[in-house]
């Protein structure tokens, strides 16, 4: 259950987006929260708690941050990451899908790869993630598909949703390869925590829900789908943390 506040938030950031420029907090009253006959004194009451660190106030119009500062900042890059697995334990299960998005400046690059773990994909891994051993057979094995990868790493700082979990499997396979991973790491759980303080659940999904972004790329709960979303939603949450100060990624 997305509480109410976090949901009329959305509404105000996507129809600003939509909007492309400040909107007074009555236009926004009216056609972002259907709310179409408020009082000077009710319609306060209704905007301020919407107004999480995203928005800034200019003289009688609401506006976004992201507008004045971008996200990464001159010079940062970020490796947005995220496997897909036979199952939950590194040392137990392998990996079957790779994907990362490299972000600077105002430049993406996206690589994805389906990776053969030399292993029947269970069941319920393909229930959840729709591969198959079919999909998978013939494809290159996980150090192949991380020669490839790593190089991506290089210099950037690592944004993973639940990064205990996706860095238990990179590491020790990186390592074979004679790469230890020393990039910083942001999860977005944990800023998930500070950000959506009354949010019970912080899986992707209940992230993606709570913000109500739209993500385009690749199907659902796959490794470049949820790359996608964990960037979509590390976005809203780093301009709530950082509400109007600009900071280095590390700095949130």
């Amino acid at each position: 259950m997305v509480p109410v506040e976090y949901r009329m938030a959305a509404r105000v950031a996507r129809f600003l987006r939509e909007a492309g420029g400040p909107r007074s907090a009555r236009e926004i009253a009216y056609r972002a929260l259907a709310m179409p006959s408020v009082a000077a004194a009710r319609l306060e009451r209704v905007i301020e708690p919407v107004l999480d660190g995203r928005f800034f106030r200019e003289t009688e119009e609401l506006g976004l941050w992201e507008w004045r500062y971008s996200l990464p900042r001159d010079g940062e890059a970020l490796v947005v990451l995220d496997l897909e697995t036979t199952g939950l334990s590194p040392s137990e299960n392998e990996i079957i899908e790779i994907a990362l998005m490299r972000v600077e400046s105002d430049r993406i690059e996206r690589f994805s790869r389906l990776v053969d773990p030399g292993v029947p994909i269970p069941p319920f891994i393909t229930k959840l993630t729709g591969i198959t051993s079919a999909d998978v057979a013939g494809k290159p094995d996980v150090y192949s598909v991380l020669e490839e990868a790593l190089p991506y790493l290089d210099g950037a700082v690592l944004v993973i949703q639940n990064a205990p979990f996706d860095m238990g499997f990179l590491r020790p396979r990186a390592r074979r390869l004679g790469v230890k991973i020393h990039n910083e790491v942001v999860d977005t759980v944990q800023w998930a925590r500070r950000a959506l303080p009354l949010l019970k659940r912080r899986r992707l999904d209940c992230l993606v829900r709570a913000f109500e972004v739209s993500i385009q790329t690749g199907a659902r709960h796959r490794a470049l789908w949820d790359a996608e979303a964990t960037w979509a939603v590390m976005r809203e949450m780093y301009f709530i943390l950082t509400a109007g100060k600009p900071k280095k990624v590390l700095e949130v």
